[in-house]
């Protein structure tokens, strides 16, 4: 139990800072409220007592926001509905926007819990829809749709916050992705750590995304100054048998790649070179590299593009959480905080 609990931990640790710490300057600190020197007639003290306790029944994430550097407490709702906006948007099928939304909110939960001593619960960056957007943001975006797109992503988002994803009665370390190759990956290959319910699992509609494959060129130069920069000490010789011998997965991802003296990992080729997932051919042609992508993230848990193919199928956004989460259960939040 030790070992897994750990192993969710470090998963984590590594999804929260997946931006590399160099990039934040200060250490964030969150913004104090403006005081007031006027004292309130008691009835309105009695008010804000009952206000605050209402915000706080409903509950807030702190998230630290990579461009100001700022910690906001942003509520639960307002984080649901602008996780789904950013994550997928209202054109989605809506019990695959209710399935974004209920892993998003677990997700949330469960970093607060393994945060509950830290300066804040997870990043962000909601300028730039990274995790979550602000109602502002989406007005920005949707324009005059605006009020029919926001409403139904409030609705789901309401729907959403009923529920939350557990394994063994606390809330699932639910990822999410854009979309799988047409398998899940696990996080024991994504990331090193095993998590029960984060395992290989079938999404056959991943394949038909119009997006399903991509492709990246780069000049022979600069993917040999990449190589060679993180140690593959390559002499410049035989271009076409640099990616050979790559091994893979059970999920068909690249887990490593021999290449010169150095070994790299899926990961680490898909981020050198811009990659949009570690599902890659690599060819040669004319002093370029060719990389031939299949799927969009890491792969693992809840595939977006695969939830809404579930969905316009009938499947309900139950059904869409129990099968990229294969072994957890869906609980009433308020079921939940009784036995927390």
């Amino acid at each position: 139990m030790l070992k897994f609990r750990a192993a969710i931990i470090l998963i984590s640790l590594i999804i929260m800072f997946f931006v590399p710490m160099t990039a934040i300057k200060t250490e964030p600190k969150a913004e104090k409220p403006p005081e007031t020197e006027n004292e309130q007639p008691k009835e309105q003290e009695n008010e804000k007592e009952e206000t605050k306790e209402t915000e706080k029944e409903e509950g807030f994430f702190r998230i630290f926001d990579l461009e100001t550097e700022k910690i906001s407490e942003v509520s639960y709702e307002d984080y649901v509905r602008g996780a789904i906006a950013s994550e997928m948007g209202a054109d989605f099928e809506f019990e695959a926007l209710v399935a974004q939304g209920v892993a998003a909110f677990t997700c949330g939960i469960y970093q607060k819990n393994a945060r509950f001593a830290a300066d804040y619960d997870f990043s962000a960056a909601p300028g730039k829809k990274l995790g979550y957007m602000t109602e502002e943001k989406a007005k920005e975006i949707y324009g005059e749709a605006f009020p029919e797109k926001w409403k139904i992503i409030s609705s789901a988002a309401e729907k959403a916050m009923e529920y939350i994803i557990t394994y063994n009665g606390e809330p699932a370390l639910t990822v999410y992705h854009a979309c799988s190759n047409g398998m899940t990956e696990s996080s024991e290959n994504a990331w090193g750590g095993a998590i029960p319910y984060l395992v290989p699992v079938e999404s056959e509609g991943d394949i038909l995304w119009k997006n399903y494959e991509s492709s990246v060129t780069i000049k022979k130069e600069k993917v040999l100054e990449l190589l060679n920069k993180n140690g593959a000490k390559l002499s410049g010789a035989e271009p076409e048998k640099w990616f050979e011998g790559a091994v893979l997965t059970k999920s068909g991802y690249v887990d490593h790649i021999q290449i010169g003296a150095a070994t790299f990992s899926g990961e680490k080729l898909r981020n050198l070179f811009g990659l949009r997932s570690t599902d890659f051919d690599v060819g040669f042609k004319n002093g370029n590299f060719i990389f031939t992508v299949r799927g969009y993230g890491h792969g693992v848990g809840l595939s977006q593009v695969g939830a809404n193919y579930m969905a316009e199928n009938g499947a309900d956004f139950e059904e869409i959480t129990a099968h990229y989460y294969p072994g957890t259960e869906l609980t009433e939040y308020k079921n939940y905080l009784k036995n927390a």
